[in-house]
C-alpha cells in the first residue's frame, strides 16, 4: 500500500458523514462522477450515469408490478396472514441478501447454523436480485421455503414473525420485529436480538454507510482476527457449523462433458455483472497474460491434468485451456463440474466460495480486497506484492485504481509462476503457505492506516 492509497481511506474515513442515517444516493452519485471525470471522458461517464439510471427505474417498476400480488405465504387458502396471529406457535422468518453468490453463500452458512440453534422449528424465506440462481443454496436446509425477488420484500417485510438484513453484516429489521409472538412461541430470537443490538452500538457507523465503509471496517475486523466467513455468525451469536453446505451439486455430472473427476483443474476470469462498470476489466481482474502464463506454466508442470475454464458472460476465453464452458453451462451444471475439480483457480470471486461449500481448495488471487478478510485458510491465498486492499477506498474503486495507476498495480504485480507453485503444492496435498505475505514495508503501511482508522472512527 502507497502513501497515497493510505491517505484516501483515512480522508474517506473522515469524510463520511457518519452521524446521519443513511449515505444519499445524491450524494454517492456525485462522488462517482467526479471520481471516473479524473480518468474517463463526459460522454463515458454520463452513458454510464444514464445506465444506472435507466436499471434503477426498471427495478422500481418492477417493485411496484410485484407490490399487489399475493403471495403465497402471506394469503393461503384458509388461512390468515402472520400478523392475525392464526399460525400462534409458527415462527416463521425472512432474510434479505445483498450482494453477490459469495454473500450469499455465507449468509446460506448462517441460516444453516440458526436453523440448527433455533431448534429446527421455523420455517424461513429468502429474499435475492437473482432468487433462482440462489435457491440451491438453501434448498437442503431444514424450513426453507421460498428464495424470492428482493423487490417483494418491503410489501412482505411485515407479515414475517421476523426479518433479518443479511450482507457484510447481519441486523434485525427492528420495525417489524412481532415481540408478542416471539416472546409466547420462540424466546430464543430475542436473545439473538439482544447480541446483535449489543453489537451494532459499536459498529453503527459502518452498518448505515454500507457499502462505502466496507474497506475500512474489514481492516479494523481483521486485527480483531475476524473473518468474512465467519463473522456474521458471531455478531448473531450463533456457532459456526463449517464451510461445507449441500447445494445440490453432483460430482460425477462432469462425466457429461468427456471429464473425469479430480483428473482436471478449473479456472475462472469473471465478476458480478451486477455491478456497473465503465471500465472493459475491474480491478480485481486478474491480466489477461498471466492468465495465460498460468494456465501454459501449470500444463508443463502437470500434463496429466486437464484445464477447464468455468464462468459467465464476464471475462475473457483464456488461450490455452483444454476445455472451455464459459458461458455455456447453466449454474447448476457449473456448480457440478466444480465439485469434481482437483482445484480451482480464481480471483476473488463467488466460485470460490462455492468451491469451499463442495471442499474443493483454491489458489486465489487478491488486489483490491483485503486478503485476510476473504481468504479461506484451507485455500493458497495469493496477496499482491505491491499495493492492494484498496476496495471501497473509492466509490469508483471496481473501475479504475484507486492509487491512480494506469493499469491496478496490485493485480499486476502477481506472478504466474508463484500462482502455479502454490496450485502444485495443493494439488500434491504438501503443506503450503496459505498466503503470499507482502513486504515488511507494506504491512507497517497497512498497520498505520488501521490504527488512523480506528481513531478516526471513534
Amino acid at each position: 500500500m502507497n502513501s497515497d492509497l493510505r491517505a484516501i481511506k483515512i480522508s474517506r474515513l473522515r469524510q463520511m458523514d457518519l452521524n446521519r442515517h443513511h449515505v444519499p444516493l445524491l450524494g454517492r452519485s456525485v462522488r462517482r462522477y467526479r471520481e471516473l471525470s479524473t480518468t474517463y471522458s463526459q460522454p463515458v461517464v454520463v452513458g454510464y450515469f444514464i445506465n444506472r439510471a435507466l436499471a434503477k427505474g426498471w427495478s422500481l417498476t418492477k417493485s411496484k408490478l410485484i407490490k399487489p400480488m399475493k403471495l403465497r405465504f402471506w394469503k393461503r387458502p384458509g388461512q390468515a396472514s402472520i400478523r392475525d396471529g392464526s399460525l400462534a406457535g409458527e415462527t416463521v422468518y425472512a432474510i434479505r441478501i445483498t450482494g453477490g453468490l459469495g454473500d450469499a453463500i455465507i449468509i446460506a452458512r448462517l441460516a444453516r447454523d440458526l436453523q440448527v440453534t433455533l431448534g429446527g422449528q421455523t420455517k424461513f424465506d429468502v429474499y435475492f436480485l437473482s432468487p433462482k440462481i440462489i435457491e440451491p443454496f438453501f434448498r437442503g436446509i431444514p424450513g426453507f421455503r421460498e428464495s424470492i425477488h428482493v423487490d417483494a420484500f418491503s410489501t412482505a417485510a411485515p407479515h414475517y414473525t421476523f426479518s433479518l438484513i443479511a450482507n457484510q453484516f447481519v441486523t434485525f429489521l427492528n420495525e417489524h420485529m412481532h415481540y408478542r409472538a416471539l416472546l409466547r412461541d420462540n424466546p430464543k430470537v430475542l436473545s439473538l436480538f439482544g447480541h446483535v443490538q449489543a453489537i451494532r452500538k459499536d459498529i453503527e457507523k459502518y452498518i448505515v454507510a454500507h457499502p462505502s465503509l466496507d474497506g475500512s471496517f474489514a481492516d479494523i475486523a481483521v486485527r480483531q482476527n475476524h473473518t468474512r466467513n465467519t463473522y456474521l455468525h458471531e455478531m448473531l451469536g450463533i456457532d459456526y457449523g463449517g464451510d461445507l453446505l449441500n447445494i445440490g451439486a453432483d460430482p460425477t455430472a462432469c462425466q457429461d462433458f468427456g471429464l473425469m473427476p479430480k483428473n482436471y483443474v478449473t479456472v475462472h476470469d469473471g465478476w458480478d455483472t451486477k455491478f456497473k462498470l465503465v471500465a472493459h476489466r475491474p480491478t480485481k481482474a486478474l491480466p489477461l497474460q498471466t492468465w495465460i502464463d498460468v494456465v501454459r506454466r501449470l500444463k508443463a508442470a502437470r500434463p496429466d491434468l486437464m484445464i477447464v475454464q468455468l464462468g459467465g458472460k464476464t471475462g475473457d476465453d483464456i488461450p490455452g485451456v483444454d476445455v472451455n464452458l464459459k458461458n455455456k453451462l447453466t449454474f447448476a451444471q457449473s456448480a457440478s463440474i466444480l465439485a469434481g475439480s482437483a482445484l480451482h483457480l480464481d480471483t476473488e470471486s463467488g466460485l470460490v466460495h462455492i468451491a469451499a461449500t463442495l471442499g474443493v481448495k483454491s489458489v486465489v488471487m487478491f488486489g483490491p480486497t483485503n486478503v485476510k478478510w476473504f481468504g479461506y485458510s484451507q485455500n493458497a491465498n495469493i496477496s499482491p506484492r505491491q499495493c492492494g486492499n484498496c476496495w471501497w477506498s473509492t466509490d469508483s474503486w471496481m473501475d479504475f485504481c484507486a492509487a491512480g495507476y494506469e493499469r491496478p498495480a496490485c493485480m499486476g504485480s502477481i506472478d504466474a509462476q508463484h500462482v502455479v507453485s502454490n496450485a502444485l503444492l495443493l494439488l500434491s496435498a504438501e503443506p503450503v503457505m496459505k498466503t503470499h505475505e507482502p513486504a515488511p514495508e507494506a504491512d507497517a503501511c497497512v498497520d498505520s492506516v488501521v490504527t488512523q482508522e480506528q481513531a478516526h472512527a471513534g
